[in-house]
């Protein structure tokens, strides 16, 4: 018996149990790869009806900054992922995304955010 998931409409089936392969038909073709490529595809496709490709997902390397700076300030984190831009600072309070100057954004923290301090 094969191993089967559901992912948004779409049947997913284990094909390769050494490799780990994965299949879906999507758009009437059958894709082929791992299960979070095969995944994606079937995400790309639900949400722009364009076919991608499983491996074309599994090709994309992300790096996390190097240079990203963090300042803590009443016990909040302030941060900001660009050397040149002093407006790059960002924040999350709530859920919500805050953006703008360092002292924008402390002024913000003083004025209106209850902090534990």
């Amino acid at each position: 018996m094969r191993k089967r998931l559901y992912h948004r409409g779409y049947n997913v089936e284990l094909n390769d149990d050494k490799k780990e392969e994965y299949s879906a038909r999507i758009g009437g073709k059958q894709v082929l790869g791992t299960l979070l490529g095969v995944k994606q595809s079937i995400d790309w496709w639900c949400d722009t009806n364009i076919l991608r490709l499983p491996e074309e997902f599994d090709k994309q390397d992300f790096e996390d900054s190097t240079d990203k700076k963090i300042e803590e300030y009443k016990g909040i984190q302030i941060m900001n992922d660009s050397d040149d831009d002093d407006k790059a600072w960002y924040m999350i309070i709530k859920g919500n995304l805050l953006k703008g100057s360092l002292p924008a954004l402390k002024q913000f923290v003083d004025k209106k955010v209850v902090t534990k301090t």
